[in-house]
């Protein structure tokens, strides 16, 4: 029985039954680990609410899905879950709550436009209901909508179908980009072969666009599963379906083999067709052949053979991804620790090079201290660890590793250093905590710096001249003959105007070598502060600082001070983001949101 809530009565009417739900499923068995696929895979098992879902009003299906194990949802429209477009704001709102007080992520709507109508008013009308559900998904705090192709009708060029369909997606690509939600198109219908999918997905090259894989017969056509799924993995979204695991003709294992050897880190979600008796243990039981499929190709080999790297060559750790240069750690005789260089999306520097290497006679050869990617800070009990060659310069000196380690999904490198002051004393000393992902989606690092008052009370002062830093390559910079870049924020703030600000993330971004790349630093809640200032400036240094308020606020001196006792320690902890194109394409805001999640 379909139950659609389109009044906020019978919506606070179904969350009553809250407590029915609990007793229809029984107190919870276990705590579940998200039903990740299993060590060393980023896969997570999910469902979709048709068929098994499709009665489950929204408490039922929550506490339904947390006694299976199964900890993220696609919510097919017109089901009895009844989050659909027409919910008020605050019916929304509360949607989000339960959703965020329970361990079940909500992925987003699983809706039924589709968009190769030959009659143009049909296909504006999917087009803007698309719209409103993926505002829907936002309010909700999900990360996508589902939509279909989906069919090739009689009478009409197959050609001028396909480019119907893919700038239909370009246009609901860019409006979803705006929301931060992900367009995931389904393989379904006529359109199920995939070398139409690809033909569709090639019209339909906007970034935030994603192929939601399917499990069709068709998949198995022509050159097979492999050539297939070849065709479109490079347009992978962050959802794919299937149906039993365990049941029927199609060969998951080569296909879970698949995903495993390209490193898929979405929510593979079950679209079930049978009637068992027992659902949730049904469930259960998916769950869990899900996660043995999983074992078995990452013991098989289907895995990687690639993975992050990290060597120790010519007095620095070299970083490798997939055995392609990333990043080299310079910590032997040199004023601070840094990176360099760091190799973008797209396999080309983000950095200025000078003044380690004197290679573009476009950099501007000013700020010698600004040396690629650093974290330090301006003043430290009065002493200076940012600028360089003053008389009250410091050094950042490299003590010892702690851990160096590579691994098919992230390398690590955790080390001590001392700031020591120009006259020899240690003021401070530090732990660093450096990891290095291999993602299909964009690069990413995170530094986790914890400050040791190990000497004695330490301050942090108020100055602009910090802390967790990177100059950037000259076109990216807004000045200068050749900059051609742009500066966003999480509040709205662009360009010049970001200076100073407080904002959760930021993000630099513009052509290296003809193609759109950016750089985001995310600052995690936790941290002192939180939201920072950014010091991010039009000519390329980009930086987040939350010590010098009195410079950016023109508050009076020492407010932004942060004190350390004696004995005690403070830790600060950003990500690097390098995607390509702006924010929007590179969705900055969702794996914002993602990073801000972790603890």
């Amino acid at each position: 029985m379909k139950t659609i809530m389109s009044t906020r009565r019978d919506f606070l009417r179904s969350s009553l039954l809250f407590g029915a739900g609990t007793l229809a499923v029984g107190p919870l068995s276990k705590t579940f680990a998200a039903g990740m696929a299993g060590s060393g895979s980023k896969m997570k098992f999910g469902l979709v609410t048709y068929q098994w879902g499709r009665d489950w009003d929204l408490p039922t299906l929550i506490a339904n899905c947390q006694k299976a194990g199964v900890l993220g949802v696609e919510l097919r429209t017109e089901h009895a879950h009844g989050v659909e477009s027409n919910l008020t704001a605050r019916q929304r709102r509360e949607v989000k709550k339960r959703f965020a007080d329970s361990r079940v992520t909500v992925l987003g709507p699983g809706t039924n436009f589709a968009f190769h109508h030959a009659d143009q008013a049909k296909l504006r009308k999917d087009i803007e209901g698309a719209k409103e559900y993926v505002k829907l998904s936002r309010d909700i705090g999900g990360t996508g909508v589902k939509v279909k192709p989906n069919d090739l009708p009689r009478g009409v060029p197959q050609e001028k179908t396909i480019e119907q369909i893919g700038k239909s997606l370009n246009e609901l690509g860019r409006f979803g980009a705006d929301y931060g939600q992900e367009i995931r198109l389904e393989v379904h219908g006529g359109c199920s072969r995939l070398p139409i999918m690809k033909a569709i997905m090639d019209v339909a090259d906007h970034p935030n666009i994603g192929v939601c894989w399917n499990c069709n017969g068709q998949d198995l056509e022509g050159e097979g599963l492999e050539y297939n799924f070849n065709l479109v993995k490079d347009r992978f979204g962050d959802t794919a379906h299937v149906r039993e695991l365990n049941i029927g003709d199609y060969p998951y294992q080569e296909l879970m083999n698949l995903f495993v050897a390209m490193d898929y880190d979405g929510w593979i979600l079950l679209e079930a067709r049978a009637t068992p008796d027992d659902r949730v243990k049904a469930l259960a039981e998916q769950r869990q052949v899900f996660e043995q499929m999983i074992a078995k190709a990452q013991s098989g080999g289907a895995q990687s053979r690639g993975g992050v790297k990290i060597d120790d060559v010519d007095k620095k750790l070299r970083v490798t991804i997939n055995g392609k240069l990333f990043t080299e750690y310079n910590y032997q005789d040199v004023p601070r620790p840094y990176f360099y260089p760091v190799i973008g999306p797209t396999g080309v520097p983000v950095i200025r090079h000078w003044p380690m290497k004197e290679i573009n006679k476009d950099e501007a050869q000013d700020h010698v201290h600004h040396k690629s990617l650093w974290f330090t800070h301006g003043e430290v009990n009065e002493q200076d660890f940012w600028g360089e060659g003053s008389s009250r310069s410091g050094n950042i000196v490299h003590e010892k590793f702690l851990k160096v380690s590579s691994g098919r999904r992230m390398g690590e490198i955790v080390s001590t250093n001392k700031w020591v002051a120009k006259d020899g004393k240690v003021v401070c000393t530090d732990t660093r905590t450096h990891r290095f992902y291999n993602r299909r989606n964009g690069q990413s690092m995170d530094i986790e710096i914890t400050i040791h008052a190990s000497e004695g009370k330490v301050v942090l002062g108020d100055t602009k001249e910090g802390s967790m830093a990177i100059r950037l390559a000259p076109t990216m910079r807004l000045k200068g003959k050749v900059g051609k870049g742009h500066i966003v924020n999480s509040e709205g703030d662009t360009d010049g105007s970001t200076w100073g600000k407080r904002a959760a993330w930021c993000d630099y971004y513009g052509p290296v070598d003809g193609q759109v790349v950016g750089v985001a630093i995310f600052d995690h809640p936790s941290n002192p502060k939180h939201p920072t200032w950014w010091h991010v400036r039009d000519y390329g240094l980009f930086a987040a600082n939350p010590f010098g308020v009195s410079y950016f606020e023109k508050k009076p001196a020492g407010t932004g001070d942060i004190t350390i006792r004696a004995g005690e320690s403070l830790t600060f902890k950003y990500r690097f983001y390098f995607h390509k194109g702006d924010e929007k394409q590179g969705k900055v805001a969702q794996q914002y949101r993602r990073y801000a999640a972790k603890k």
